[in-house]
């Protein structure tokens, strides 16, 4: 595996500084790679590595990204001190220069992913930077609500849309389950307490409707009926980064009898996102160097509102990107050595020529932190 180019819109951002600052404590071995699925692919799939990954981006605030990340407050000061310089050397570039050539040329990378990460409704510049990936031949995630015109990419692989990280998350593996258990689902109330930056932009009753939309609408397909439904955000500045939530389900029983689920959480909303976007740059590689073109319905676990797939079914969804790397390793003989996924059996290669090589680290750690200006 060669390196990989990872270019973010809204790197000064909470999520992109979480990003950034989590590869590098994990290049170093800091910490653990705790909630990346893609690790388990890393060798069977030619995934990149943490080692392997450069990444630069757009933000008109012009912090570096130590300044960003302390901003932020969602790491604290303790934890980034020893990838503190580190961050200081990646400057992001103005918002919307087109420098992906040059970047692409300086640190000699065959593949750079362009990764959506702009505040909800900022949508002309979401189409903007969707129209330079699709000029430069780069994957495309929108990890965002925001609209970036999707016609556009037909040539390019892109996937979105709104990340799936929380509450909507766990309403999709619940509501499922409720299913399939034949009770039913009278009313589902679902509220959010959020302090970032993200939360005083969605809690605006007018900013926030298309959120509000994409955390509303998956419900009644799931159940194959639309209870009532409400859902709220609600923008409260002490909370920051650390979102709260509340379901208060009732449903209806044996015989008619009702009963209610009373579930409460208290989800970091850039820890949850930051691992699934480095998923996603890996995944979308992958889909680049297979020649896949469009949108890739294989990961639409990770979103809400999931280009080219009806489905919100987290189960099904799970089976579709299993289906998908398990097609991939069985069609180019690759053999996996890691389980797909906790829990599952690990799989025993035939023979030493079929198990891939392992990866070795291409640069050293302090390359990819170079400002690409």
């Amino acid at each position: 595996m060669s390196r990989l180019g990872l270019l973010i819109a809204g790197l000064d951002g909470a999520v992109a500084s979480t990003l950034v600052a989590g590869v590098a404590l994990m290049r170093r071995r800091l910490t653990k790679p705790t909630a990346l699925i893609s690790e388990a692919y890393i060798q069977s799939h030619a995934l990149a590595g943490f080692a392997d990954f450069v990444i630069g981006g757009w933000d008109g605030r012009g912090e570096n990204l130590y300044q960003a990340a302390l901003r932020n407050r969602v790491l604290e000061p303790d934890r980034l001190r020893p990838v503190a310089r580190e961050l200081a050397r990646l400057k992001p570039w103005p918002a919307g220069a087109d420098k992906i050539t040059a970047f692409r040329r300086q640190h000699r990378l065959d593949t750079v992913v362009v990764l959506n990460l702009l505040p909800t409704n900022q949508n002309p510049a979401s189409r903007n930077y969707a129209r330079l990936a699709a000029r430069h031949g780069c994957p495309f995630i929108n990890f965002t609500p925001n609209d970036c015109g999707e016609g556009q990419l037909a040539g390019i692989p892109f996937c979105g849309r709104d990340g799936k990280t929380g509450q909507t998350w766990f309403k999709s593996v619940l509501a499922p389950a409720l299913r399939a258990r034949q009770l039913e689902v009278t009313g589902w109330y679902s509220t959010n307490l959020l302090g970032n930056e993200d939360g005083k932009i969605v809690g605006d009753p007018v900013q926030g409707r298309q959120k509000i939309r994409d955390k509303s609408k998956l419900l009644g397909p799931l159940l194959g009926y639309e209870p009532y439904h409400l859902v709220q955000i609600n923008y409260f500045p002490p909370r920051g980064d650390t979102k709260e939530s509340w379901d208060y389900i009732d449903i209806a029983g044996f015989l008619g009898q009702p009963m209610q689920l009373r579930i409460s959480g208290q989800y970091r909303d850039s820890i949850l996102a930051a691992p699934m976007c480095l998923d996603l740059c890996r995944f979308m590689e992958l889909a680049h160097r297979r020649g896949a073109t469009g949108a890739q319905p294989w990961l639409s676990m990770f979103f809400k509102a999931p280009y080219g797939n009806p489905t919100h079914d987290f189960f099904r969804q799970e089976q579709l990107l299993r289906t998908y790397l398990s097609r991939l390793n069985q069609r180019h003989r690759l053999i996996i050595s890691y389980p797909l996924f906790p829990g599952t059996p690990r799989s025993t290669p035939r023979s030493a020529a079929q198990t891939t090589p392992p990866m070795k680290c291409h640069r050293p750690i302090r390359s990819a932190f170079q400002s690409a200006q």
